[in-house]
């Protein structure tokens, strides 16, 4: 070995040491010698700097092969953490591999098609092929995309028209929706071509569909006057608007709307009022005495009260005022009739009762008992008479239905009667 890197030395040395080499044997295996202590000796083979120390140092000095093993895991390390990266950021790999395959492509291939026709419509030679054509779709493609994209904002406001005017119902802003509505209805007319808006405007009718139910159900609880009116001037805003897509036949429809919306109001009050008496079925098994007087208070103060809004939502708001008149005479008397005919049912069937139960056979008890009865007849006919003042008048109906021998006579409906009459003067 030492040989080998003497003969390696020797062609750096001047020309008088190589002469010496080769004449003097003992110079030669001296150097030699000298060559292999240098191989041998650990200190001159590490990698560290070569520090001098004045007593025993505890430092470690490192040999070749503790750096080459420590070099090892260094790489080891590092392999492992560009791992480590590579797999989380696999996906961006990936797709930076598929653009530079597609750059790849279009440089490759389309690059040189699309030069080749360009040379050719310079010397007059180019015709459109089925590519050339695909080649400007999809140039005029690109541009209508990049018209979105740069509306992009405006587009996805239209798009949410739907989902707006359901929240806007869910939060009671019915007005608002109606607006949307409107709005949808308008770009509809000034773009009759974009299908995109007549999806939208059906989206937006099956919400308003929604809201009319619910507010429907809302009538049938025991709303405040202002509330009532403001739900139909949504209903007729709502009724107009559908007027306004039926332009040939206006009058028509403004008519069928008209009874429409009394239909709802008389139904949704009907529905209350039965509701509100059905809360009183449990003071039937205590006193029917009281039940029937609950009865008649309730009918009288919503009946009158119903008449009273009625009169303000649809008195006078017609075009052809004596056919809707007559209409709106028909349903009123129905919606009166169906209540009066529930009430005297009512009567026929618990009266007959409170008559007969005494408490006991004495003066008193008796007095009492047509009292009470008497008081009850009364109530009757102030309810009666509650609604003349609408031009309605029922008292036949209970004349007819209650006034006899077994349930009240006669001569006990006239004696009630003269004290109303004695009360009004």
């Amino acid at each position: 070995m030492s040989s080998l890197l003497l003969e390696t030395l020797q062609e750096g040395l001047e020309d008088e040491y190589v002469q010496l080499l080769n004449s003097d044997s003992s110079f030669a295996q001296d150097a030699e010698k000298y060559l292999q202590e240098l191989l041998v000796n650990d200190d001159l083979l590490s990698t560290d700097p070569y520090t001098t120390a004045s007593g025993d140092s505890s430092y470690h000095k490192k040999t070749l092969t503790e750096e080459i093993a420590e070099l090892d895991m260094s790489q080891h390390e590092i392999n492992n953490k560009l791992s480590t990266i590579t797999n989380s950021n696999r996906d961006l790999i990936i797709d930076i591999s598929n653009d530079l395959q597609f750059i790849n492509h279009q440089i490759t291939k389309e690059y040189n098609q699309n030069t080749e026709n360009l040379v050719k419509s310079i010397t007059g030679d180019f015709r459109i092929d089925s590519s050339t054509s695909n080649y400007f779709n999809l140039k005029t493609n690109i541009s209508i995309n990049n018209t979105i994209l740069n509306n992009i904002d405006s587009v996805l406001d239209i798009l949410e028209l739907p989902t707006l005017c359901k929240l806007c119902i869910l939060q009671g802003n019915y007005q608002e929706s109606l607006e949307i509505s409107t709005y949808i209805q308008s770009l509809m007319i000034r773009y009759p071509k974009i299908t995109l808006f007549k999806t939208i405007n059906e989206q937006i009718d099956y919400e308003l569909k929604v809201m009319i139910k619910g507010l429907i159900k809302l009538l049938n609880t025991n709303l405040k006057q202002n509330h009532i009116l403001k739900i139909f001037q949504i209903l007729h805003k709502l009724f107009d608007n559908n007027n306004n897509n039926n332009d040939n036949n206006y009058e028509n429809w403004d008519i069928d709307n008209e009874s429409i919306l009394i239909t709802i109001f008389l139904n949704s009050r009907f529905k209350f009022i039965i509701n509100e008496i059905s809360s009183l079925k449990p003071l039937i098994k205590f006193n029917k005495l009281t039940y029937l007087k609950r009865y008649i208070e309730i009918y009288r103060e919503f009946m009158f009260n119903s008449l009273s809004i009625y009169n303000i939502i649809f008195k006078n708001k017609t075009h052809n005022q004596n056919q809707q008149q007559q209409k709106q005479i028909i349903i009123i008397n129905q919606f009166i009739q169906s209540l009066v005919k529930l009430l005297c049912q009512e009567f026929k069937h618990y009266l007959p009762d409170i008559k007969s139960k005494k408490i006991d056979d004495s003066i008193e008890s008796e007095f009492e008992l047509k009292s009470s009865i008497d008081g009850l007849i009364l109530q009757l006919i102030y309810l009666c008479r509650s609604l003349t003042g609408f031009g309605l008048d029922f008292e036949p109906i209970i004349l007819l239905e209650l006034v006899n021998d077994d349930l009240i006579p006669e001569s006990d409906w006239l004696r009630n009667l003269s004290k109303v009459k004695i009360k009004n003067r």
